[in-house]
């Protein structure tokens, strides 16, 4: 008589069965869901290229043509890793903009982003329960040089394809935290700026006292929350100063592009709004921009002559940092990966080096501002003003870290920048 088998190993298995065989499910629903938000991304861009498109929707396909012929370890670091990114990145970008601004049509794919990225990572999850494959040979030596390609392939895959995805990600979704009105602390208007493609961007406007108005522009992934400190220092001084979130950032709407390549139509409509004050002189009109915000109104002053003079700190562009730093070919080629991926997620042209833009801002005068304790940056000031010529001035910071310069020294630099306002604007 045969012994009776306990049901529980049965259904242990059966249960593992059934978890495994979600595998394939989730990691379609999940990357239908990731490449319809990348899609939208790269579409609502400027300049969609038709090679982007055919990246964001080829890579998904050749992971489910390839995924069961993957290994188990592979399929689940593979899903968990990319999906997490994804879910993370979803939540800082559009979830947060829908808690603190209320839904708007642009999230509809970014909140798709979130769920698909953690279908995806549920798949990987489920893969722990599939059956392991049976090594197709057993000894000690093949199965040490498997598990060396193993990690070599993983380490290519990590390199090749999980940082540049990291890094369009980290370009293209800003962190969208509230912006609190009573952080400012002084009087001002909460102003909605509409562009000429029907994006209304979000900002402050403290009114001027003495014509003149300077527009303040905020550096990667922040929005004029992180301003409040450098627009009543503005304002002390009697000058009006409009700070405003760019697309995509704070509480704007459109995509937000880290690299600061959708910037200048936000520029042009706070130009716009400046110039109709009926407290502004139009001829008095200046920048101030931190990091990202200084290399976005440099370019804006060599297309857009109303802006009478630009403060750009901690401005520096990556290409720029390059000509200084001289990476190793290694480096190069993982930030080529990464503008790469940016290009074809974001649908936008790369932004270029700001010494061809210099040159045409002059004779109109620039302070650029670097923080002395971050090498690269003076060097990449004086490349800038060696190209703008005479009417171009760099103070390096001492011991300032990047856009720390009011925090590190603020008497002196309040000092300088309001003393190089007030002679640039004839105040």
């Amino acid at each position: 008589m045969e012994p009776v088998r306990p049901e529980r190993p049965t259904r242990l298995a059966s249960a593992r069965r059934r978890v495994a065989g979600l595998e394939r499910p989730l990691l379609l629903a999940g990357l239908a869901l990731l490449t319809a938000h990348l899609l939208d991304l790269s579409i609502s861009g400027a300049a969609t290229t038709l090679l982007g498109l055919a990246v964001i929707v080829g890579v998904p396909l050749a992971w489910i043509a390839a995924q069961p012929r993957v290994t188990r370890p592979t399929r689940v670091a593979l899903a968990v890793v990319v999906g997490l990114l994804a879910a993370g990145f979803g939540v800082a970008s559009h979830g947060l903009h829908v808690v603190n601004s209320g839904a708007d049509w642009r999230d509809l794919t970014g909140v798709g982003y979130i769920a698909g990225g953690l279908l995806l990572a549920a798949s990987g999850l489920s893969a722990i329960a599939a059956p392991r494959r049976a090594p197709r040979r057993r000894g000690l030596g093949w199965r040490g040089a498997h598990a060396v390609g193993w990690a070599a392939g993983a380490v290519a895959v990590l390199l090749a394809g999980v940082m540049p995805f990291a890094v369009a990600n980290l370009t293209t979704h800003a962190p969208r935290w509230a912006i609190h009105e009573s952080a400012l602390g002084i009087p001002h208007e909460e102003v909605r700026i509409a562009t000429d493609d029907g994006r209304r961007l979000s900002g402050w406007y403290v009114p001027s006292r003495n014509g003149a108005a300077v527009l303040v522009s905020h550096g990667s992934g922040g929005s004029r929350g992180r301003l409040p400190r450098h627009v009543r220092m503005l304002a002390r001084h009697g000058y009006g100063v409009l700070a405003l979130d760019n697309p995509g950032n704070g509480e704007s709407e459109g995509h937000s592009s880290g690299l600061g390549d959708n910037a200048q139509p936000g520029l042009t409509a706070g130009l716009d709004y400046l110039s109709r004050r009926p407290d502004v002189d139009a001829g008095r009109i200046a920048g101030f921009g931190l990091s990202l915000g200084g290399e976005v109104l440099l370019e804006a002053a060599a297309r857009d002559h109303r802006l009478a003079a630009v403060i750009s700190d901690g401005g520096a562009r990556p290409m720029d940092q390059d000509a200084v730093n001289h990476p190793d070919p290694a480096a190069r080629a993982l930030t080529w990966l990464g503008l790469q991926a940016t290009r074809a997620v974001s649908g936008m042209e790369p932004s270029r080096s700001l010494v061809r833009f210099m040159p045409g801002i002059a004779p109109r005068p620039v302070l650029l501002v670097a923080a002395g304790g971050v090498a690269e940056e003076g060097p990449v000031a004086r490349d800038y003003q060696r190209a703008g010529g005479s009417s171009v001035q760099v103070w390096e910071v001492p011991g300032a870290a990047h856009t720390g310069g009011l925090r590190k020294h603020p008497a002196e630099y309040e000092r300088r920048t309001v003393a190089f306002l007030d002679e640039a604007l004839g105040v």
